[in-house]
């Protein structure tokens, strides 16, 4: 379940976008405001991927030696026989995917080192060419292990041939497997991964859903607000107050939160988002309407 006060953090950019865009949902481009809302999110999500993908595949370069040792044992064992032209053809493709694949990783390995914000979406081609490359190995070495038993004459050096694949393609999809994080089988091993992936697939959902109801009942809040208001009017109100005053008075009234939750909220974002001189205006706005 996805932290409430992020949802409200969230909900409340939502509706100031909205407000400053004069309460125009027609022409709002929801797409590009959730891109720049979760900047910050996205970016954690790229470079826990990175590490996520750099601690699956640790043991991936000692697997990819022995494969190619394996390799050229066998090319050696076969060297002059026509009739292994398509095992030496095949061994080959997943040799020259086997090597794309640790260039990838260490590229993916050197980016993630660069702590600079703007490398961050570098990060992700890096890691959509890791999950790419991993999926292309095992499909590959999956193609190639039945073709090993039509060749008895050179078992003794294909039996490890076998095992060295196997090992390479266990690997490979425990690699392709970080590409969906929330269905991964063990996701305590990459816990920050998952909890990054399940923030940006939860939030935005919760936090449109709470910021669109709020502006549904903005007239209300707008007559509700007027009546608490003394000697003031709406438009005398800082934009970024009265939309932090919309989202409490929505929780207090409509959501029937409890006053206390409510006023410590409300007081958390006034704080963070309008300075620390709109917190005591706010919490009496909140707590005028808990008494009324």
């Amino acid at each position: 379940m996805v932290n409430k006060s992020k949802v409200r953090q969230a909900a409340l950019n939502l509706i100031y976008a909205v407000e400053e865009n004069g309460g125009n949902l027609q022409n709002f481009d929801m797409n590009l405001f959730w891109r720049i809302c979760q900047e910050k999110e996205t970016d954690h999500y790229r470079r826990a991927l990175a590490k996520a993908i750099s601690h699956v595949a640790r043991a991936s370069a000692d697997s990819a030696r022995l494969l190619a040792t394996r390799v050229d044992t066998v090319l050696d064992a076969v060297h002059g026989d026509l009739t292994a032209a398509r095992l030496v053809e095949d061994m080959e493709r997943v040799q020259k995917r086997s090597e794309e694949f640790e260039a990838a990783l260490a590229a993916m390995r050197y980016c993630s080192r660069d702590k600079r914000q703007d490398t961050t979406d570098q990060l992700e081609l890096c890691c959509k060419d890791v999950l790419a490359l991993a999926v292309a190995v095992e499909g590959l070495g999956n193609e190639l292990l039945p073709l090993l038993p039509d060749f008895p004459a050179y078992q003794r050096v294909l039996t490890p041939l076998k095992s060295a694949l196997s090992r390479r393609s266990r690997l490979m999809v425990a690699v392709a497997a970080l590409a969906r994080p929330l269905e991964l089988q063990d996701p305590c091993e990459c816990a920050d991964l998952v909890r990054s992936a399940r923030l940006l697939a939860e939030l935005r959902p919760e936090a449109e859903r709470l910021a669109l109801d709020v502006l549904a009942h903005k007239a209300q809040l707008d007559e509700r607000l007027l009546a608490l208001l003394e000697n003031y009017s709406l438009e005398r109100l800082d934009v970024v107050d009265r939309c932090i005053l919309y989202l409490a008075l929505y929780e207090l009234e409509v959501n029937k939160l409890d006053t206390p939750i409510v006023v410590s909220e409300a007081n958390a974002l006034a704080n963070d988002y309008s300075g620390g001189k709109s917190a005591p205006f706010i919490h009496g706005i909140i707590s005028a309407a808990a008494k009324a």
